[in-house]
């Protein structure tokens, strides 16, 4: 007698494996037109440090920016009388090409956003697409302008290099051949030691008034491969040019709230008060948590020695400012002064409540009055009050018609329905066999992995780095994109878990020793996080994606071979070989192939655009529809020169 199917009415399980927690969803469209909007968790300002004075929360009015559009990590330059704020490339809907952007401003409040690109040409280490962080500042002589990039070498990591310009608003120049700082194992910059941070990011010049010493500031990028984040400085050359001395490491990710990742520093003295010798004040800002999520925060230390010494993080009176009305998820902070003499820091954070450029969301700069009461700082809505901005259009083409792709080993791919073809390896002589492939959220591309991870991109997928040349402990199984497209984690049978592009790390099960080989794995966009399955049914939950329940066992012929999230994120569906499908949370029981019958066994699923179905994808090629998934055709029943190993739907 056949065992019964497997049922989702299950014991939760009693161990799970959740980092710090994140706070509540983010906004994701699953596909194009479909735009959702994320609740934000409002936060209050945190007490004191302890044994210092309690500064006043931050006001409950409501924020508005004071830029128009789209203007992550802004900084500012002071230059004869003249603000120059530069910002992040755009990522927004109506983001255009550029580098590096840039507004002017005669008061420092009021903005005039300009067309121009103020780093047109990127040095030749880097590649275009993800340009980050600017930090600018004069030198005497020339404008220097330290920033973010892709490494050419090294698609995976993000290093920071130095440009030039005769006019503060450019255009900047990077004659560079190599960053100037990268720590990717491979080029530092400086003498410390080769081991991997993940690169390096956020740059920040920090010219001391106090000694008039010159300094840069940055974070590690740790999270980009499942290690620590930290802030590091060094002494730069009177020049701004060059570094000129001994790395420091100023601050670690070692507060719950800031969910494993510092990032975005912006050191400030407070000076000396006229006419005493009593040194000033050192502050560190920086963001924290995860900038897709309303849990993203500025926070705070303090720093005894300035950026030569490590600082000490604030305790209760972290994090500093959370999301707040009009606003969510602030953080980039940067400090200077208006022209009356008001300290104030400006900040990028996603306006109102709709978090996610998939959303629709963008992320325009606001200001903040900084005051130090007590010798801890403050902020609130800075005087005079800023402008709501208007937001930006949302363009939400029809989704496409219905289909799915499927891809054998040898990277065949077949198309069915809308889907389109963008390529295959079909006709290549692989390293190893391809075991799975994955969209784009726009449809327009797909990537394939192998089992030794290499990556394969074709239409508009975007290469962002690979295992292909590293020894792995055990093969990969799959991939999970990104939500937004612009990176991807890989899976391996041990439960390892790589992270691209901007793919964070929340942890993974290679060290847990699972029962089983992992054989599927789902994100939870809405969330944060993702699961992993192994063959055995053992779900593993990460990040803030809910554990939603598992089989209570999966012998024999229940080996679980694919997962699938649901629209919600909030439940997920398994697939097991002999074609059962079990359904946890709110993951609804459209059907299986249970008892049918299988020519052969059932190697994936992939839901339907809107959640309301799936396909089941069979070895042989054979399709299996249920809720409103569709038959468009398969290759089930026609010669295959390799077996089916995975499927995409949309």
């Amino acid at each position: 007698m056949s065992p019964p199917p497997l049922s989702n009415r299950q014991p939760r399980r009693a161990l799970s494996f959740p980092i710090a927690c994140r706070g509540r969803p983010w906004a994701r469209r699953r596909g194009p037109g479909l735009c959702l909007l994320a609740a934000v968790l409002l936060g209050a300002v945190g007490a004191a440090a302890a044994g210092m004075a309690v500064p006043a929360p931050a006001s409950a009015a409501n924020w508005a920016p004071v830029h128009p559009t789209d203007f992550p990590d802004p900084s500012i330059l002071l230059y004869q009388g003249e603000y120059y704020a530069f910002a992040t490339q755009s990522f927004a809907p109506e983001g255009g090409a550029t580098n590096i952007q840039v507004s002017t401003s005669a008061n420092g409040t009021s903005w005039s956003e300009l067309s121009q690109d103020a780093l047109p040409q990127l040095g030749s280490w880097a590649v275009p697409g993800d340009t980050w962080a600017p930090s600018v500042a004069f030198n005497g002589s020339v404008f220097v302008m330290y920033y973010t990039a892709t490494e050419a070498s090294n698609p995976g990591d993000q290093c920071i290099g130095v440009a030039t310009s005769s006019s503060p608003l450019g255009p900047y120049t990077d004659t560079n051949t190599t960053p100037v700082v990268c720590q990717d194992g491979v080029y530092f910059g400086f003498t410390y030691d080769n081991g991997d941070y993940g690169g390096s990011i956020d740059p920040d010049i920090f010219q001391d008034p106090a000694t008039g010493d010159n300094w840069l500031i940055w974070k590690s990028d740790g999270n980009h491969i499942g290690v620590s984040t930290l802030i590091w400085s060094i002494p730069l050359s009177s020049n701004l040019l060059s570094t000129n001395g001994s790395v420091t490491e100023l601050l670690s990710d070692d507060q719950a709230w800031q969910s494993n990742i510092v990032e975005g520093p912006d050191m400030v003295e407070t000076g000396t008060t006229p006419g005493s010798s009593t040194p000033g004040t050192y502050y560190l800002f920086y963001a924290g948590s995860d900038e897709g999520a309303d849990t993203y925060a500025i926070g705070w230390a303090s720093c005894p020695s300035g950026p030569a010494a490590a600082c000490t993080d604030a305790t209760t009176s972290n994090p500093l400012l959370t999301s707040q009305p009009g606003m969510s998820g602030p953080g980039g902070p940067d400090v200077y002064t208006l022209p009356g003499g008001q300290t104030v820091m400006a900040f990028a954070a996603w306006q109102g409540t709709t978090i996610g450029y998939m959303a629709c969301g963008f992320r325009p700069m606001y200001l903040a009055q900084l005051t130090f009461p007590g010798g801890v700082p403050s902020l609130a809505p800075a005087v005079p009050a800023a402008s709501p901005a208007a937001s930006p259009s949302c363009p939400t083409p029809p989704p496409p018609p219905p289909g799915y792709w499927q891809v054998a080993s040898d990277g065949g791919v077949f198309t069915f329905g809308g889907a389109q073809f963008y390529g295959s390896t079909g006709s290549l002589k692989l390293n190893k066999p391809v075991v799975g492939i994955a969209a784009t959220p726009d449809y327009g591309g797909y990537w394939l992995v192998a089992s030794d991870g290499g990556i394969f991109a074709f239409g508009d997928a975007g290469f962002y780095g690979s295992t292909g040349s590293l020894k792995l402990n055990k093969p990969i199984i799959g991939m999970i994109p990104t939500d937004d497209g612009r990176g991807y984690w890989l899976i391996a049978s041990d439960g390892g878990v790589f992270a691209f592009g901007d793919a964070s790390f929340y942890g993974s099960a290679a060290g847990d020793d699972p029962g089983s080989a992992v054989t599927g794995a789902a994100a939870s966009y809405l969330t944060g996080g993702y699961w992993l399955v192994d063959a055995g049914g053992q779900v593993y939950d990460y990040g803030n994606a809910p554990y939603e329940g598992q089989p209570s066992t999966a012998p024999g012929g229940y080996r679980i071979t694919g997962m699938a999230d649901t629209h919600n994120s909030q439940g997920y569906w398994l697939a097991s070989a002999n074609g059962n499908v079990a359904d946890f949370g709110d993951a609804a029981p459209y059907g299986s192939e249970y008892g049918a019958g299988l020519n052969a066994p059932v190697v994936g699923i992939a839901p339907t655009l809107d959640g309301a179905g799936y396909w089941l994808q069979g070895a042989d090629g054979g399709i299996f529809t249920f809720g409103d998934a569709q038959y468009y055709g398969s290759m089930g029943g026609q010669h295959l020169n390799a077996p089916m190993v995975g499927i995409a739907g949309l």
